[in-house]
């Protein structure tokens, strides 16, 4: 039993001196902690969202309306024949696509019995007119008698409606005679205007009688290019009325041609013309047109003709603004509004008058916007009145 004892006496001895380690373990972590030196204080700032920037700057700005349209004649006219008879003759280059001069001869229908009718009618006018004069010496003879007489006179034997019916007769005689000497004319049918022949359909050895149909004629002094404008254009542009004593928009046609990859773009000059019709209150557009003298004029470039039915843009050139700004469509938030960045580079949310676009990529904005201010260009998707932000491309910025 002594002997036992003794042997478990240090395990008991080093359970109890492990307390008095650990403390003093602790007591000299404090007391370094307590002799070192205390750490610098650090402040953390948020990252600040970056956005690029531009300077608006405010001047006069012109609206363009841009529209598409097809071309067409002005003058589309259906040459007809205005006397019967047989074709004799036909211009020899009248086919379709060729150009005639104006007055230009294009058909001869048979003339024979139109100059038998212009013979015939010269001789009853003859008679008429010989009827006539011996009517006025008769009537002259009896008025000479009659004052002779003294007694009162009486208008049958003064020839007075002799006369007149011969006179009725020569007057119906020369109108007689002016009808068939037109029905003589007309057997040569001449171009009313100068044009281009869209269609023949009467050939030498046919027979027509009025109005049948010879050929159709476009004219190629003048093209029109039929449009139509939104209602919210109609207050920018310079309209064709006459009671606005205002100028004529003067409007540029273009026409984009060639294969994808070899695309040429060929331009004329034109004009708004006219409006045509009344607003469709389905699309709320108007109609218009829009005028190209001398589509078929050749320039210096190689341009081709405006051909009929080509598909054109065109950008009508509208009123001047004062103090516009242009801003780039980028710029606009979802809800229309735009950011401006202030001296403390914090956003400011802005509303803004934008009332045309000015291209594909900016936007015309009037109000809302003073000159030099910083617009962003590039907003963020969250962002809140007052927020800082970063200016990309800054001093002290990547």
């Amino acid at each position: 039993m002594p002997g036992g004892l003794y042997l478990r006496r240090p395990a008991v001895m080093r359970r109890f001196l492990f307390v008095p380690i650990l403390l003093a373990s602790f007591a000299v972590v404090a007391l370094l902690v307590a002799l070192g030196p205390e750490p610098e204080a650090q402040e953390f700032e948020p990252a600040l969202p970056e956005v690029r920037v531009q300077s608006v700057q405010l001047g006069p700005q012109r609206v363009v309306v841009n529209v598409d349209g097809t071309a067409r004649p002005a003058r589309r006219t259906r040459v007809a024949a205005q006397v019967a008879g047989e074709i004799v003759w036909a211009a020899g280059a009248l086919r379709v696509g060729t150009q005639v001069a104006g007055e230009s001869p294009l058909f001869r229908i048979r003339q024979t019995p139109y100059s038998q009718a212009v013979a015939e009618a010269r001789s009853r006018l003859a008679e008429a007119e010989l009827r006539l004069l011996r009517e006025q010496a008769a009537a002259e003879m009896a008025r000479t008698e009659w004052e002779r007489t003294g007694a009162e006179p009486d208008p049958l034997a003064l020839g007075v409606p002799q006369l007149a019916a011969a006179e009725e007769g020569a007057a119906a005689a020369r109108a007689a005679l002016e009808t068939a000497e037109a029905d003589l004319r007309n057997t040569e049918v001449r171009a009313p205007h100068s044009g281009l022949v869209a269609a023949r359909s009467a050939e030498v050895g046919e027979w027509v009688t009025p109005g049948h149909r010879l050929l159709e004629l476009l004219s190629l002094d003048v093209f029109e290019v039929r449009v139509s404008l939104p209602d919210a254009a109609l207050s920018l542009l310079d309209l064709p009325f006459r009671e606005s004593g205002g100028r004529a928009s003067p409007a540029r046609v273009t026409a984009t041609l060639g294969p994808p990859d070899a695309e040429v773009r060929w331009t004329w000059e034109g004009r708004l013309a006219r409006m045509e019709g009344e607003m469709d209150p389905a699309t709320r557009f108007v109609p218009a047109l829009i005028e190209v003298a001398g589509p078929y004029q050749t320039t210096p470039d190689g341009r081709p003709p405006l051909v009929a039915g080509m598909f054109v843009r065109v950008e009508i050139e509208g009123k001047e603004f004062a103090d516009v700004a242009n801003v780039p469509a980028s710029a606009f938030r979802a809800d229309g509004t735009v950011l401006v960045v202030d001296d403390e580079d914090r956003v400011r949310i802005r509303q803004v008058d934008a009332f045309w676009p000015a291209g594909e990529a900016a936007v015309l904005v009037r109000s809302g916007l003073a000159a030099g201010e910083r617009l962003v260009v590039s907003p963020p998707s969250l962002v809140a009145e007052g927020m800082r932000v970063r200016i990309a491309g800054s001093p002290g910025n990547p």
